[in-house]
């Protein structure tokens, strides 16, 4: 019997202790004549709920904020509070290392709200994202990231340095032909960046790049890519780039002296002598200096005797 009275008294001590937490959590509504929970609760007025929310962002609660903010948009979806809401969701995302999430809702806001005052804002929030991702070396998040920042705002704040890294994901990526569209959209439509000079030579680079994966004798792309490198030296002649871009061109030149050479040794094998000699012969005049030069002056002696 003792037992039970000890058990009795322990719950009726329990239930005083908590009974004031748990009256906390539900309270006797007279106007809906029903027990109701205060955290489900929404205010009538979307500011109101929208402040309430805000409080819990400004003291660091995120989890509790976003319950709070998508309460705004369930109630008052058709309102202006309702894009505020969700901006303030995705920043609490964004706190909570959920950045992807934060950009796929900062996606919905432009999509559902294209006329709300936060685009720019917005814009920038998503940009800072992608530079998260491609410091981590995920360019393909990256690069979908700065693709969406500058379709959203062409002429934004960040769209030209978006711009700009979306051709360097291109680039680590080893996608050198579209590395160099992406590139060349600088130098068309961003002609004010601070980028432009650093585009220009990746422009340069890329065409090089490309030249050097070509295994035929065809020198066109090689032309190219030194056509670049020319323009690029003679737009910025004090460009701290300058070094590199002379180096890459001695390198081009030296690339075209060695593919007419190996078109001169196609023709030879083929027994087709006048048209080896014609190339051994442009090997020679124009790329002496090298040694396909000399390599070309070797053969022309020993198909001439």
């Amino acid at each position: 019997m003792k037992k039970y009275c000890f058990i009795f008294a322990l719950i009726v001590y329990m239930f005083c202790v908590f009974s004031e937490c748990g009256y906390a959590y539900w309270v006797w509504s007279p106007k809906t004549k029903k027990w109701i929970n205060p955290v489900y609760r929404t205010f009538d007025n979307p500011q109101e709920q929208l402040d309430w929310a805000k409080g819990y962002y400004e003291d660091g609660e995120y989890r509790k904020a976003i319950f709070e903010f998508k309460k705004v948009l369930a109630r008052f979806p058709k309102t202006e509070y309702a894009p505020e809401a969700k901006y303030h969701i995705a920043l609490c995302e964004e706190k909570l290392g959920k950045f992807w999430r934060a950009f796929k809702t900062y996606e919905s806001i432009i999509k559902f709200y294209p006329l709300n005052e936060r685009l720019d804002a917005i814009v920038e929030r998503q940009y800072l994202i992608g530079e998260k991702y491609f410091s981590k070396k995920k360019y393909e998040l990256a690069k979908r990231i700065f693709e969406k920042v500058i379709n959203n705002s062409p002429y934004s704040k960040v769209s030209d340095v978006a711009q700009y890294k979306l051709g360097i994901c291109y680039l680590r990526m080893r996608d050198y032909n579209n590395a160099r569209d992406e590139f060349q959209k600088i130098h068309d439509d961003y002609s004010f960046s601070p980028y432009l000079d650093q585009a220009v030579y990746e422009i340069a680079f890329c065409s090089f790049k490309v030249s050097s994966l070509v295994k035929d004798y065809d020198v066109r792309l090689i032309d190219k890519a030194a056509d670049d490198l020319q323009y690029f030296l003679r737009r910025f002649p004090t460009n701290k780039y300058v070094p590199q871009a002379e180096s890459l061109l001695n390198k081009l030149v030296h690339l075209r002296a060695k593919k007419i050479y190996e078109a001169g040794q196609f023709y030879e094998k083929q027994k087709k002598i006048y048209a080896a000699v014609r190339y051994y012969e442009e090997v020679l005049y124009s790329y002496e200096a090298t040694p396909w030069g000399q390599r070309a002056r070797e053969k022309l002696k020993k198909l001439r005797k």
